[in-house]
């Protein structure tokens, strides 16, 4: 499990991130909302714990911008113990509400209960698209299909996040890291070889903007 821990109390954010490292989980830490949306664009995380009181933006704002683009779990921190505090996290989104002070066990808990319901499942159906990650395969009708190494990626990265629009250049960044000099238009060449192998309206432009999965197809 990949785990982003978000809280600006370097104390929490080390006990925490020591307790899922040692479960073999591997951890993200930030102390700013900033430098959390930096992680959560520049990574695949399988959970996401987010403390409500930043330094520079609220964690119900970082929380819906998960919401809206991603589909990961989020478990709320707070010292917030109101009902009405509890009901407003969970309408922006949340997953799981844990009160301050906690024990760092039942955080770990928490998320092991919720990761089934990540989007980080084996086997990816879109419409009649099977996604297989483990084998790292791709089956429309059942029939196999073969895909490049960075064709099965690219595929991968937008059923993962149906939500998202990925521009060439943040496809070039997940595949390849920040510190590549690659022409962004192969990006364009390796959707369109994979949208003959699918034969379908998998893969939708947005002009302007990028690639994403059709919902529409995926609702099917």
């Amino acid at each position: 499990m990949r785990v982003l821990i978000v809280d600006d109390e370097e104390k929490i954010t080390n006990v925490l991130a020591s307790y899922f490292e040692k479960n073999g989980d591997h951890t993200y830490i930030a102390h700013t909302g900033e430098s959390a949306i930096q992680i959560i664009d520049q990574g695949l995380l399988d959970m996401i714990i987010l403390d409500l009181m930043l330094p520079d933006m609220a964690g119900e704002d970082i929380c819906q911008y998960v919401k809206a683009n991603y589909d990961i779990p989020v478990i709320m921190l707070t010292a917030k113990i109101s009902i009405d505090d509890k009901v407003r996290g969970f309408k922006m989104g949340a997953d799981d509400y844990v009160v301050k002070p906690f024990h760092p066990k039942e955080i770990l808990v928490r998320a092991e209960r919720l990761l089934p319901m990540s989007h980080k499942k084996q086997v990816i159906t879109i419409g009649r698209l099977e996604i297989h990650k483990d084998e790292r395969t791709v089956l429309i009708n059942q029939q196999n299909i073969q895909f490049t190494p960075h064709e099965f990626n690219i595929l991968l990265l937008l059923a993962e996040n149906p939500k998202k629009v990925f521009s060439r250049d943040d496809i070039i960044q997940k595949l390849f890291g920040l510190d590549v000099d690659i022409n962004p238009r192969i990006v364009d060449q390796h959707i369109k070889n994979i949208r003959k192998k699918v034969d379908g309206d998998y893969i939708q432009t947005v002009f302007g903007l990028g690639y994403k999965i059709n919902e529409k197809v995926k609702e099917q």
